[in-house]
């Protein structure tokens, strides 16, 4: 029984002394996931530009007559989804990514 009484009381004093730093550590978490929400944001606005820039190098006429020419379907047809699954390689030196990243990078190296 004191057993149990002193092991509730080591919670109730740990909690007490712990609880600024995990209320500290949830506040950069939060800020964390605001950069990178912002991130997210700047790259949602480059991405369409990027495809279709690729979507109109891709229409251009081939450099030899062993490569067909594609029509505006195909190349839109493939160049779609660029980005969603390569999100974190594409559009990484926008400066909101790097901001993030780097926030992320010194919160583990604590």
């Amino acid at each position: 029984m004191n057993n149990r009484i002193s092991c509730t009381l080591v919670v109730l004093v740990l909690s007490v002394v712990l609880q600024p730093a995990f209320a500290q550590s949830r506040q950069i978490l939060k800020q964390l996931d605001e950069l990178d929400r912002k991130c997210e944001a700047a790259r949602d606005a480059v991405l369409p530009g990027i495809r279709e820039q690729l979507i109109a190098e891709c229409i251009l006429p081939p450099p030899t007559q062993r490569v067909r020419q594609r029509t505006l379907e195909q190349c839109e047809r493939y160049w779609n989804d660029y980005g969603v699954k390569q999100r974190q390689r594409a559009a990484l030196d926008l400066p909101e990514c790097q901001e993030a990243f780097q926030a992320r990078h010194q919160y583990r190296s604590r």
